[in-house]
């Protein structure tokens, strides 16, 4: 008789502050081909259950500690891709919408840890007086608290994160923002140069294990033109799938290079690593048996903030109020607007009506099904119209 014993390699949660038990329904996670083969190999089953992606090994269960009957080798990668299922995600969710050949990549090689959690987005950067920021662009303090923008910001100025009028705390965690994002090239394609080019000179990056950084040189090459011309075929097809620097001329982008995307419509792409460092990449420990408790991944999405417009049928004047105290409404007026944006959730609010002195509560909060743009001062929000029959 063969003892099967399967212990627990690592999570991945998926999580969402629209959502108000915060777990996220909205994709599905599958393995790259590679990946699948890997699983295989090692005896690992990975399965998705609501928002988790939970692997688990054949292990020497009766042992302690448990250890995989198959080894996983330093240096292994497992690739799984998220495929987006909800056609208003961009709308509840503070990113912008998606781009030609745009993907989010979330590793634990970004060793962002925080908050009690282990983050695969990389960290959010500290404010700097010397950046530009708009509305919903996030920033940390020096004690890791992320704060939301609320009000445009630039160089040289005072509105830094004390500044309510620009800033508004948001918590610990650490939420995927556009940084997040890599520009999807195929191994083989054609790149446009800005302008017809006597030659161009590339270098590509990769990750290099022992600085824990993109410092890895695995491509440098100059290529003269017979013609000035204005776009080449840029071959990387030598390249492993995954993320690089690459620099042509002198213009530096990150990219991400995997044929399996070439026709499919990913959202994002999670590559786990088992590396010696940093210790978010440790899946197994020094003697290579499970980790106990085994390693939890987060990914975490910002729910937008948006201006809120109520418009009264009646056109009368009314006054609106949160209970709570926390927004505030341009009263009175028979189209009423929220002072500052509010964040989207399912989770409602508790707003009082006041009209021809009668009190009308709950009233409709925002759905991010209908958005349109509002102007107030400089700046330039989404806003979430709701109609009420009063």
């Amino acid at each position: 008789m063969i003892d099967i014993n399967f212990g627990s390699l690592f999570t991945i949660e998926l999580l969402h502050s629209y959502y108000k038990d915060q777990l996220c329904p909205d994709f599905s996670i599958s393995p790259s081909n590679q990946t699948a083969r890997t699983l295989g190999g090692h005896q690992i089953i990975a399965r998705q259950y609501f928002n988790q992606l939970i692997t688990e090994v054949n292990s020497t269960g009766k042992v302690s500690p448990p250890k995989p009957f198959t080894a996983i080798e330093t240096g292994a990668q497992f690739t799984f891709f998220m495929q987006l299922n909800n056609p208003v995600f961009f709308n509840y969710t503070n990113l912008s919408s998606a781009a030609p050949n745009k993907i989010y990549y979330f590793t634990n090689r970004n060793n962002n840890i925080s908050n009690g959690k282990t983050f695969l987005s990389g960290k959010i950067a500290a404010y700097s007086a010397a950046n530009t920021y708009a509305p919903g662009d996030l920033a940390s303090n020096d004690t890791g608290t992320i704060y939301r923008a609320i009000g445009s910001s630039k160089p040289g100025n005072i509105f830094n994160l004390t500044n309510a009028n620009h800033w508004v705390a948001v918590d610990k965690n650490q939420y995927l923002s556009e940084t997040d994002a890599l520009q999807w090239m195929p191994s083989i394609s054609v790149y446009q140069l800005g302008s017809p080019q006597p030659s161009v000179n590339i270098s590509v990056l990769g990750y290099n294990s022992i600085t824990t950084t993109y410092t890895q040189s695995v491509f440098s090459k100059t290529i003269a033109f017979a013609n000035p011309a204005s776009l080449f075929t840029l071959d990387l097809s030598f390249l492993q799938p995954g993320k690089y620097s690459l620099t042509v001329n002198g213009t530096q982008q990150w990219i991400y290079i995997n044929d399996e995307l070439n026709d499919s419509k990913t959202f994002a792409v999670i590559d786990i690593f088992h590396d010696t460092a940093p210790v978010s990449c440790s899946l197994l420990d020094g003697s290579g048996a499970l980790l106990s408790p085994a390693p939890h991944y987060c990914i975490y999405f910002l729910n937008r903030a948006t201006i809120w417009k109520y418009i009264l049928a009646s056109k009368q004047s009314g006054n609106i109020n949160d209970t709570a105290n926390l927004y505030h409404f341009a009263n009175p007026a028979s189209i009423i607007t929220s002072l500052t944006p509010i964040p989207l959730s399912n989770k409602a609010l508790n707003l009082k009506l006041t009209l021809n002195n009668h009190d009308y509560s709950p009233i409709a909060c925002a759905d991010p099904q209908r958005l349109v743009t509002i102007t107030k001062g400089t700046d330039t929000y989404p806003c979430s119209e709701i109609f009420l029959n009063f």
